[in-house]
């Protein structure tokens, strides 16, 4: 019973990672307020959960910091992109009406865009907190993964799923949720990161953070 209370205990490993949920998740909401930096946030994010994923744990809130302002300015032109390209695929779903002749074709168009628009930001923060790549090449490598391996990616997406669920069921579980998709999200996409990038969990800070 002893060794449940020691500091390498399973006491204290899992109270340390349900503390670093919740700041991740404060971090992260407080961050994300503007919301133009909402990407910069889920880079900074996914920063810390791979590493701790790789074993490579730091302090929390400082790795957080860090790789925002690190990741500032591309984050920012990434999540600028992703809203434009969301909002005229919006706008084409709205007014596909006006075209009745071609609307079914639009709308199928449009649903399919939506759908890569998304699957494509499940990958393409976590990409940018452990790769140093262009816009471009984030953008062909975040759909190429996300289309490659779907099962990873439907996982993702129905978690996110749960976890609205969950929010909307407890109001409380909001001060996690992030933090708990994060990590868990983060052990899949890691395997995912290894297969192309086997020394990831070895390489260099300089290499990692772009």
């Amino acid at each position: 019973m002893r060794g449940i209370f020691k500091i390498d205990g399973p006491f204290f490993k899992y109270g340390t990672i349900l503390a670093d949920i919740i700041i991740l998740t404060i971090l992260w909401i407080l961050c994300s307020l503007p919301l133009i930096t909402v990407g910069i946030s889920t880079t900074a994010l996914f920063y810390v959960t791979t590493k701790q994923v790789s074993n490579r744990e730091g302090y929390v809130t400082a790795n957080f910091l860090k790789s925002f302002k690190i990741n500032f300015f591309q984050g920012l032109l990434i999540t600028i992109i992703l809203a434009v390209i969301g909002v005229i695929v919006f706008t084409s779903i709205r007014f596909s009406v006006l075209v009745p002749q071609l609307k079914e074709f639009i709308l199928t168009l449009d649903y399919i865009a939506a759908f890569e628009l998304i699957i494509v930001t499940l990958y393409i923060f976590p990409l940018m907190s452990r790769f140093d790549m262009k816009i471009t090449e984030l953008f062909k490598t975040a759909f190429f993964l996300a289309n490659r391996h779907m099962f990873t990616t439907f996982t993702c997406l129905m978690l996110i799923i749960a976890i609205i669920f969950m929010c909307t069921f407890n109001p409380m579980f909001l001060f996690a949720s992030i933090g708990i998709y994060a990590y868990i999200s983060s052990f899949m996409l890691m395997r995912i990161f290894r297969k192309y990038c086997p020394d990831i969990d070895v390489d260099d800070e300089s290499e990692i953070i772009g």
